[in-house]
């Protein structure tokens, strides 16, 4: 069991994949966001994929409407509005409709099953420490048990692993609540298609899971403050993340 006192030392419980896939993919990200509670902004790639989601669930509810669709472009307009880049908005407020009609494929697919559940939170405690995160959209079909569906919107068709680990905190949250067998899946979307991926998992992914989660600890633990933890893992000046939007941060924390 690992000691939660070094993630509540840095204010992040409860503990939520997000936050540990951001920490060993983009360590200088995940230090600005979660250690320092600097508030950087979304961008139009993140925000496509909750707008497309929100549609997708108004039109599982059974409140699909071109209205629907022209509010959710504006509001994607003017949450963006000072982004720095005009250009990816204009690209993304083009896509978004084109992502939307291929997301009819999972409607189509559970067209007589009303949904259990959209963002339901869910909670588990893995090695001693609580997370928590919020499920797509999931079904209960009885016996069958219940199936998950995550939704992903990408620029082309591309199945990360991370987004197989997420799920299998999803699964193990849901089993320990439910107590009934959960199918988890990926539905990936893309301007021109969409591709459902049924989820299995072996013993490797928890495995992967516990050795993030303690190399985390282990680093939260040799830290006293957000200055040590930044001292760890120096900017690369050359890596695509960086843009207007969050270089003041990195010349804030790092004064580079």
């Amino acid at each position: 069991m690992l000691d939660k006192s070094v993630f509540e030392k840095f204010d992040l419980m409860p503990m939520s994949y997000s936050k540990l896939n951001s920490f060993h993919n983009f360590p200088c990200q995940f230090i600005i966001n979660k250690i320092f509670k600097i508030h950087i902004g979304t961008n139009p790639a993140m925000f496509t994929g909750i707008i497309v989601e929100e549609l997708l669930y108004d039109l599982l509810e059974g409140n699909d409407s071109e209205q629907n669709t022209k509010y959710a472009l504006k509001d994607f307009q003017r949450e963006l509005a000072n982004y720095h880049d005009q250009d990816q908005v204009e690209k993304y407020l083009k896509l978004i409709p084109k992502y939307y009609e291929n997301c009819r494929a999972l409607f189509k697919r559970f067209a007589n099953q009303p949904l259990h559940s959209y963002q339901e939170e869910l909670s588990v405690e893995i090695n001693g420490i609580n997370f928590i995160g919020y499920s797509d959209f999931v079904w209960d079909l009885g016996e069958e048990g219940m199936f998950i569906f995550d939704l992903k919107t990408k620029g082309r068709m591309v199945i990360n692993h991370s987004d197989k680990l997420q799920q299998w905190v999803y699964k193990k949250a849901l089993e320990k609540k439910y107590k009934k067998p959960v199918h988890c899946n990926l539905f990936v979307v893309t301007p021109t298609k969409h591709h459902f991926e049924e989820l299995e998992f072996n013993n490797d992914i928890e495995i992967e899971f516990h050795n993030k989660l303690k190399g985390m600890a282990s680093m939260l633990q040799k830290c006293n403050t957000p200055e040590d933890v930044a001292l760890l893992y120096q900017p690369n000046l050359d890596s695509w993340e960086w843009n207007a939007q969050n270089i003041p941060a990195r010349r804030q924390i790092w004064g580079i």
